[in-house]
């Protein structure tokens, strides 16, 4: 019996002795505000995470945080729970620029895009202000829950969950009945216009032969007639001279060579196209395989497949193994205690001059969620 207890006793220290003398965490919930440096230190692990793992159109910018938990986590460690409300920004995910840097896609003022009064009088479009603001005029808004497990100070996500919508069709012409709305991304006459430009580009500048990889963002206005898209290339292993007699036989670059781009065109009345393209310094380690893969040689969905935006949904599967995570024992998550009653005795008569003495612990407080809006409420 003596023997049997000793090796009872004997268990819980080797186990300690073998995590490195690191004792348990408390079991008990924190509360966080959403705008605390650590929620906000933990949404940006998630945002870095969740745009990495987004494989198709734009990169995301942190909105706001909507809300936090925060669990323990047996015998170490800490369980985070974030709903992270996020918007689209004008960096395509092949454009190398941090998405710290990136432009947020504006929640315009329709009323002020185009006027009535110009696109009824044809001849006073302003091209350069249709080629300008016509594809901002509808933002995505994205929703993620996120979780992640935050050990020794570092966070790492176990899982999250995400899914975007754009502005409704509806609310966009209710303030602004003549504003293009976004298309299809497969729709014939948004290819078509991806196509024409790319090769009025290719045909105007030497260099390297682009490739369309993907559309990312389109619109179609009626009046005047014009399509305005956004798309991604991939620079190929022919010169533009090579590829007017082969451009079929022409392949991305391969490895640290491969080399992206991004371009913006409208063509308007179907004759009169305009075109711009960036193309992006080639980045060791960075090869989009799953672009490739997925529309090298215009791959494209089927019209009864078709989408208006890459949603976060659609393609962000978003979930990591982390073999961690099995022994987890996370409670329960409630809001916070509330405050012990105070017990007098009966007849007791108080000196309002006197203050109370406080009993037990300070609650902890609500927090406060959710946090503060970085660009606009969509």
């Amino acid at each position: 019996m003596k023997t049997l207890l000793a090796l009872l006793l004997l268990v819980p220290l080797l186990s300690y002795e073998a995590v490195g003398h690191r004792p348990p965490g408390p079991m008990t919930q924190r509360f966080l505000d959403c705008d605390d440096p650590e929620s906000e230190a933990a949404a940006a692990v998630a945002l870095n995470y969740i745009n990495a793992h987004h494989p198709h159109g734009y990169k995301y910018a942190l909105n706001s945080i909507e809300k936090i938990t925060v669990l323990p986590r047996r015998p170490f460690g800490e369980i985070f729970l974030l709903e992270l409300d996020l918007l689209e920004t004008e960096c395509h995910i092949v454009n190398p620029l941090p998405v710290e840097n990136c432009t947020v896609r504006p929640l315009t003022d329709h009323d002020s895009t185009i006027s009535k009064t110009q696109v009824v009088n044809k001849e006073n479009c302003d091209l350069h202000q249709l080629n300008s603001s016509s594809l901002d005029t509808e933002v995505i808004e994205g929703d993620c829950d996120v979780k992640l497990l935050k050990m020794d100070g570092k966070f790492s996500v176990v899982s999250s969950k995400c899914h975007s919508t754009p502005d409704s069709a509806e609310d966009v012409t209710e303030v602004c009945p003549y504003c293009p709305l976004l298309a299809l991304l497969n729709d014939t006459r948004v290819i078509h216009t991806a196509a024409d430009a790319l090769t009025k580009y290719n045909n105007e500048h030497d260099g390297a032969y682009l490739k369309l990889l993907e559309i990312g963002r389109a619109q179609i206005q009626h009046l005047p007639a014009s399509v305005s898209v956004e798309f991604a290339v991939f620079a190929t292993n022919c010169s533009t001279e090579d590829a007017r007699d082969h451009a079929d036989d022409c392949q991305v670059l391969p490895g640290d060579l491969a080399q992206f781009g991004f371009c913006k065109a409208t063509v308007i009345d179907q004759n009169n196209t305009t075109v711009s393209c960036t193309i992006y310094e080639n980045q060791p380690g960075v090869t989009h395989h799953h672009l490739i893969v997925d529309h090298l040689g215009g791959q494209l969905p089927t019209l009864a497949q078709g989408f208006k935006h890459h949603d976060l949904g659609h393609f962000h599967h978003g979930t990591v193994h982390a073999t961690s995570e099995s022994s987890s024992a996370e409670v329960h998550a409630g809001p916070p205690p509330a405050s012990p009653a105070v017990k007098r005795d009966v007849g007791a008569v108080l000196d309002p001059a006197i203050p109370l003495p406080p009993v037990g612990p300070s609650p902890p407080k609500h927090p406060l969620c959710p946090g503060r809006i970085r660009h606009f409420q969509v």
